[in-house]
């Protein structure tokens, strides 16, 4: 008997939790949206809110991949010096090397 009543109390606390989390949700989501009607009263706010995000999305991905490229330009570096070592890949950048002396022959350079 005992332990139905110890389960019936854990189930309210439980329970109680879930309605107390519920409704913090649901204020949180209201704040939200009552903020984010409030964004759309202002289009001009709206409109320099995004041109400063989009500016700084663009800043991020040109650094992004100025070290990327700059991870890959060091990487092949070291390949080519290790050519050597390394018969196939040395047979493939010879061969490239190739290739871009002709066009440059060609194209009169």
């Amino acid at each position: 008997m005992e332990e139905k009543e110890i389960k019936k109390e854990e189930e309210v606390k439980t329970l109680e939790k879930l309605k107390t989390t519920v409704q913090g949700l649901s204020e949180h989501l209201e704040k939200l949206r009552s903020e984010y009607v409030e964004l759309f009263k202002k289009p001009r706010k709206f409109i320099w809110m995004n041109l400063f995000l989009g500016i700084v999305r663009g800043v991020g991905m040109f650094i992004g991949m100025a070290v990327l490229g700059a991870i890959l330009v060091a990487i092949g570096t070291m390949i080519m010096k290790k050519g050597e070592a390394l018969p196939v890949i040395g047979e493939f950048f010879a061969k490239i090397n190739q290739v871009l002396d002709q066009v440059l022959k060609t194209s009169g350079k």
